[in-house]
């Protein structure tokens, strides 16, 4: 597949996102007091995804004692690694792409220092059910008002 008509399917799978999942990386702490609670964690989360800019201080000194960072260049190694032989995989424009028109499934999986995002119109998109990640990754889905711990959801 050439540049040019990979550029033209990336950009037609800007269209068709139904799913947005954020993945953070709780610290260990954070883990052991939310992990049989995951509502808790969940909506600190989402209060700091919809914050004003006038509280943004007290957002950042929450997120530093909830989060880990991940590191970017580590991870798209990773899992470009893990994909790489997947004929319906591409890494384009540090993005990590799954289209799969049998399936049929639509990913694409960029990451941050921060968090992780997918966006996908799968309801168990295949870069997250086969990304093999630690037991401290949480997903939140925002829009959809879903979240769960992602070692238990690939289980």
């Amino acid at each position: 597949m050439t540049i040019i008509s990979f550029s033209f399917l990336y950009n037609r799978l800007k269209v068709s996102i139904l799913r947005t999942f954020y993945i953070f990386k709780i610290k260990r702490e954070m883990t052991i007091l939310t992990k049989e609670i995951p509502y808790n964690l969940y909506h600190t989360i989402e209060s700091m995804y919809y914050i004003d800019s006038f509280n943004m201080g007290t957002s950042f000194k929450i997120y530093d004692e909830i989060f880990a960072s991940f590191d970017p260049s580590y991870l798209n190694k990773r899992i470009y690694n893990l994909f790489k032989n997947n004929r319906y995989y591409k890494y384009y424009d540090k993005k990590h792409i799954i289209y799969n028109p049998y399936k049929p499934e639509e990913s694409i999986l960029k990451v941050y220092n921060s968090h992780i995002i997918l966006k996908s119109n799968a309801i168990n998109p295949t870069l997250l059910i086969n990304y093999l990640g630690s037991d401290n990754l949480f997903v939140c889905d925002f829009k959809n008002k879903d979240y769960f711990w992602l070692n238990e959801f690939v289980r």
